[in-house]
């Protein structure tokens, strides 16, 4: 990794009419600077509809979801804008901004108490906040959602979640009053920050209540909701959303559009939200959304790719902005596959991969092949491994390795032009990914260097919509049933400068999905290995970062030993919006963040 990230510094590129610049910690000096104004509509383009709203982090990890559930489904925290000034080696609270709760808990402020190994924490709530339907929000808020993540069911939940972790290391929730939930941890468990933030970081019990007294699925239960604006009808929580944001569920017209309207009764001050309308319009691809703000019909187009950069810089009236990930685009290895199983195969296909030619080529250079073990990049560099391990490009090492470890290249029969393992069947291999132009370029790509080492990858490719690829195991989706040999996608932190929202979901044995587990957990790969849920567990232990950095760095050399994935690449958000937008800063972890800053300028 650059030395830039080793300094905590969080880079935002903004392009506007052909000019490129670099914006670090600071606001754009391309935005629109005329006052803000009430009023209009904005349109945003999103090339990702999903089956559920509640795939964002509650049955699947979709960030498309995110983004447009964001403006309306608030949490107890929220996170800083990259545009917005770090201290220098900032504390992990420092990348948050209190929502519901009106302070970040901390140890220096006393909301944080340890003692031997148990640990409580205070959230202190903001008054005068009420749910869109009216309901007032209090601290039973608080301690419902809890009870719905692990308290109420532990492990038996009805509902289909994405995963517990996290949430199952609560003992049990107190509310001495309204506005005070106090959070009893069974252990330490220095990611306590993850718990009830973010978007659907808070649930409303009053709904909550409407469900358990049914079957307790709440993709399932239909509740009844009334919002003064908005919606008004019957229906499951994946398919309506009551919140306490700045915008409000009105319509979803599945395969064209969603629309949030201006919460009138907002918490927030200075006459927010601006707008009076947010409509998400649901697109084929990204190069639809690029047509659609070339023609505009869309004022805003979320998560474009580097290769449509050259197109953007043309728009004149768009700004174009770029943020480099605590991510990765990566390929995921099924350890249960008869060949990847075996570690000298997995050590040759990273090898065997041109992955700085697919970030100059593909990527027009705008980021970096990350380390081998890539969990402490970006906003989580503060834990990074300083020899961290970056396997170069290396054909002739990989076929090297193969011949030694008994993989022989056919010259005829069946598996002519390729090789068989040592017992003497063809190796021959899947590669899936979602229907996205770009990722269906690396495909074609890998699969020529891996031709290279004698390695056949099947076509044609397998690709899938993103709905299907993404979904819960329960409902066929491909990575969570691990339906794969290698699947390519961008995997990511769910929250700010946390490892543990990524790695511990991604590579603890506990986190393997199954049905025995309800289809729990982000461990598609099927890693287990003692010595990394030793580390990964370790890690958890402390609040202070000191600690836990010796212990992510012994993860990150047992990761980088294991190879259960290929980084290829650090991701990079693309968004692009018009100029009449005012008032928008961009983020890399919930996009559609702070939008009851954006204003329409002309």
């Amino acid at each position: 990794m650059t030395g830039t990230s080793r300094r905590w510094l969080r880079l935002l590129v903004v392009a506007s009419a052909g000019t490129v610049m670099l914006v670090a910690c600071a606001p754009s000096s391309s935005t629109t600077t005329s006052s803000p104004k009430a009023g209009g509509k904005l349109t945003v383009a999103s090339w990702q509809e999903q089956d559920s709203l509640l795939a964002c982090n509650i049955t699947a990890a979709a960030s498309h979801t995110c983004a447009y559930i964001n403006p309306a489904m608030e949490g107890l925290l929220t996170v800083k804008a990259n545009q917005d000034p770090l201290t220098t080696n900032p504390k992990l609270s420092d990348y948050w901004v209190p929502e519901l709760a009106t302070e970040v808990p901390t140890l220096e402020n006393g909301d944080v108490k340890v003692s031997v190994n148990k640990m409580d924490v205070t959230w202190k709530l903001r008054h005068g906040v009420n749910w869109h339907d009216g309901v007032a929000f209090t601290s039973k808020d608080v301690k419902a959602t809890f009870d719905f993540w692990w308290l109420k069911y532990r492990d038996k939940n009805p509902t289909p979640l994405l995963s517990t972790s996290g949430w199952d290391q609560v003992d049990s929730v107190d509310t001495p009053d309204e506005f005070t939930a106090i959070i009893h941890f069974n252990t330490v468990y220095a990611a306590y920050l993850t718990l009830g933030t973010g978007p659907y970081g808070v649930l409303p019990e009053h709904l909550l209540q409407q469900v358990w007294a049914k079957t307790g699925d709440i993709t399932h239960d239909k509740v009844t909701v009334s919002i003064p604006g908005g919606y008004s009808g019957s229906d499951t929580l994946d398919k309506v959303m009551v919140g306490t944001g700045p915008f409000m569920f009105k319509e979803w017209v599945t395969g064209d559009h969603l629309t949030l309207v201006r919460n009138p009764h907002w918490w927030g001050a200075g006459g927010r939200p601006y707008l009076n309308e947010i409509r998400v319009k649901f697109d084929a691809d990204a190069n639809t959304e690029l047509n659609d703000l070339r023609t505009n019909t869309v004022d805003m187009a979320l998560d474009l790719r580097p290769s449509l950069l050259p197109s953007l810089s043309r728009q004149s009236d768009v700004t174009t902005v770029t943020i480099l990930d605590s991510a990765a685009e990566h390929l995921d290895i099924n350890l249960h596959n008869t060949f990847l199983k075996d570690v000298a195969l997995r050590k040759a296909i990273l090898m065997a991969i041109d992955r700085q030619r697919i970030v100059d080529t593909l990527l027009l250079g705008r980021t970096v092949v990350p380390p081998d073990a890539w969990m402490c990049i970006q906003t989580g560099a503060w834990c990074l491994d300083p020899n961290a391990k970056h396997t170069p490009y290396d054909q002739k090492a990989a076929n090297d390795l193969l011949n030694t470890a008994g993989y022989k290249l056919q010259t005829s029969g069946p598996c002519k032009g390729f090789r068989t393992d040592p017992q003497g069947r063809c190796v021959q291999l899947h590669l899936i990914t979602t229907t996205l132009p770009l990722r269906e370029e690396q495909e074609v790509v890998i699969a020529s260097d891996l031709a290279g080492i004698g390695i056949q990858i099947i076509k044609p490719f397998a690709n899938v919509p993103a709905s299907r690829m993404f979904g819960s195991c329960t409902g066929g989706g491909v990575i969570y049933s691990h339906n794969f040999d290698l699947a390519m996608y961008t995997n990511n932190y769910s929250y700010p400068a946390e490892p543990d929202s990524l790695a511990y979901t991604a590579y603890h044995s506990s986190q393997i999905p199954t049905d025995a587990n309800g289809c729990a957990g982000q461990n598609t790969t099927f890693t287990s290995d003692p010595q990394l849920d030793q580390a990964l567990d370790q890690a958890r232990l402390s609040v202070k970062l000191g600690d836990r950095r010796d212990k992510y760095i012994v993860a990150q050399r047992r990761l980088a030993d294991v190879i259960p994935e290929i980084p290829l690449y650090q991701a990079v958000d693309v968004e692009a919006y018009t100029k009449k937008l005012g008032g928008y800063k961009g983020n890399e972890f919930w996009w559609m963040n702070q939008s009851a800053d954006w204003y329409i300028s002309q």
